[in-house]
Formats: C-alpha cells, structure tokens, sequence
C-alpha cells in the first residue's frame, strides 16, 4: 500500500468518526439514489432506540417520523 492509499482510509475513517460524533443522539435520514441519481429509497435510523426504517417516498418517511415522534 502506498502513502496516498493509506492517506485516503485515514481520510476515510476520519470522517466516518467525525460524523459519528457529530450526530449524537439525533434521527439520521438519508435518501438512497440509483446510478442515475434517481432516489430509491429513504432511510432513517434512530440511534437512542435503535429502530430503523427504509421508505419508498419522502411523504412515507414523514408520515413515520410523526407517528413515532409527535404524538
């Protein structure tokens, strides 16, 4: 493995720690996109319960975070 390599995963892992870090005890919501840059699915992770959830539209995924968050 050469240095730019190993420069690239420390990178790499850095990050994934930074955001980590960063986010806590808070929902994480990402969306999932084909090659095409088409959204295929949302996702959303709950870091406190543990729960997580995949959704086809943005509207199902809203729908769920109100449910479980604003009662």
């Amino acid at each position: 493995m050469n240095k730019f390599n190993v420069l690239l995963n420390l990178q790499k892992y850095w990050q994934h720690f930074v955001n980590w870090m960063a986010s806590g005890s808070d929902l994480q919501v990402w969306q999932e996109s084909d090659r095409r840059g088409n959204i295929s699915c949302w996702h959303a992770y709950d870091p406190i319960t543990g729960r997580s959830a995949c959704f086809g539209s943005e509207e199902e995924i809203r729908i769920w975070i109100d449910k479980c968050y604003y009662r």
